[in-house]
């Protein structure tokens, strides 16, 4: 069951606080100006005003097939569509080094369950970064927008659709992005890397066939939630109905002008007025006044 409302408010975060103490990525060697700057680019800037910054459920699809990775890959002979989660409808950096934004959830599989997710407060924003490594410090060069991952390394607003840091790539001296691509051939990699190519694909399955477990779920859920009401809906017409009945005999009964009487008298009384039909003629000869003799000797003395 599809949600209708699917934007986030304006969310933010500040480049220079991560909220953590003892988990997550030291990134304080981070250029803030720098990242500051990219985010307000044109480049970055006119990606979001045509729609184009957009991100996954998870880090493992850009882990595995590059910060822009394809529509479709084929993983162990299957098909699979790496459809994006969500956009940014907005974003901005301030100097002192306050990032804010808005994110879109898309209708479909995984914006659904990144919807679900954001909305139970589990798990957050986490940004996509290129950076070069100078002196020791990190210089970003390439902002790819979010992805929605469960342990994000800024950990301000967590689940409130707060912005957070989780995969910074670095480059290689010569500019080229040391990562994998959607055209990267596994069988000329090293044996480690082989496994970790592996591991990504066995999770990004993983990850798909989640999401459609999870979306059939909250379907029948969905479903037994609609029965439980129109069963609740049934059983309240049921007992009004009752209510209304009781109430009507109630008035019945009090409308009544005569008392309630028993059979046996009623039945007597109809034997009474039947007897009076049978016999019209007789009746009942009148009684005569007694004389008073009292009063007529009074009268003479």
């Amino acid at each position: 069951m599809a949600s209708k409302n699917r934007k986030t408010k304006v969310l933010s975060y500040n480049l220079h606080d991560r909220c953590r103490k003892f988990t997550g990525v030291d990134r304080s060697n981070v250029d803030v100006d720098a990242m500051v700057n990219l985010i307000n680019s044109d480049h970055v800037q006119e990606m979001v005003a045509t729609n184009s910054l957009q991100g996954f459920y998870g880090h493992q699809i850009r882990q595995r097939y590059g910060m822009v990775p394809p529509e479709t890959v084929i993983i162990k002979g299957k098909v699979v569509y790496l459809s994006r989660a969500f956009k940014t409808i907005e974003l901005r950096a301030s100097k002192d080094g306050t990032v804010e934004h808005r994110e879109e959830f898309y209708d479909n599989e995984p914006g659904e369950i990144a919807l679900q997710d954001y909305k139970a407060q589990a798990g957050g924003f986490s940004t996509s970064v290129n950076y070069k490594n100078v002196g020791g410090r990190l210089i970003p060069t390439g902002f790819f927008g979010f992805d929605f991952v469960a342990q994000p390394n800024y950990a301000s607003n967590v689940g409130d659709g707060q912005l957070f840091d989780g995969l910074f790539v670095p480059e290689e001296p010569e500019g080229v992005v040391s990562c994998f691509d959607s055209a990267t051939d596994i069988s000329q990699l090293s044996q480690p890397e082989i496994i970790i190519a592996q591991l990504l694909e066995d999770q990004i399955l993983q990850t798909y066939d989640n999401i459609n477990s999870q979306l059939h779920l909250l379907t029948e859920l969905g479903n037994a939630q609609g029965l439980v009401g129109e069963l609740s809906e049934k059983f309240d017409k049921q007992k009004r109905l009752q209510q209304l009945r009781e109430e009507r005999k109630k008035e019945l009964y009090t409308g009544m002008v005569n008392p309630v009487k028993s059979f046996d008298s009623v039945q007597q009384q109809a034997e009474q007025i039947i007897q009076s039909l049978d016999n019209p003629n007789v009746k009942e000869k009148p009684k005569k006044p007694k004389k008073s003799f009292g009063n007529i000797f009074s009268v003479w003395g």
